[in-house]
């Protein structure tokens, strides 16, 4: 049974191909074009989970600094 295209390595999409404007040419440019999409989607996904984990770790920074601004108000009230 034949491998479909994205059974394929990227070395083995890259090594056979149909000519220019072939419809075998169109599919397997359509599926270099697909994982690169989902390469970029995969990349940008993460982006937003570091993100996402920069403002949770800038929140606790600042809690913080406000809770020892705090207790040292409370020892300076004393």
């Amino acid at each position: 049974m034949a491998k479909t295209l994205r059974e394929f390595t990227d070395e083995e999409l890259a090594s056979v191909g149909g000519q220019p404007g072939s419809l075998e040419d169109y599919r397997h440019t359509m599926e270099f074009r697909r994982r690169n999409l989902v390469l970029h989607k995969d990349v940008a996904d993460a982006q937003i989970k570091a993100a996402n984990a920069t403002r949770w770790s800038a929140l606790a920074v600042a809690v913080s600094v406000v809770v020892t601004a705090i207790g040292i108000w409370v020892e300076w009230v004393q």
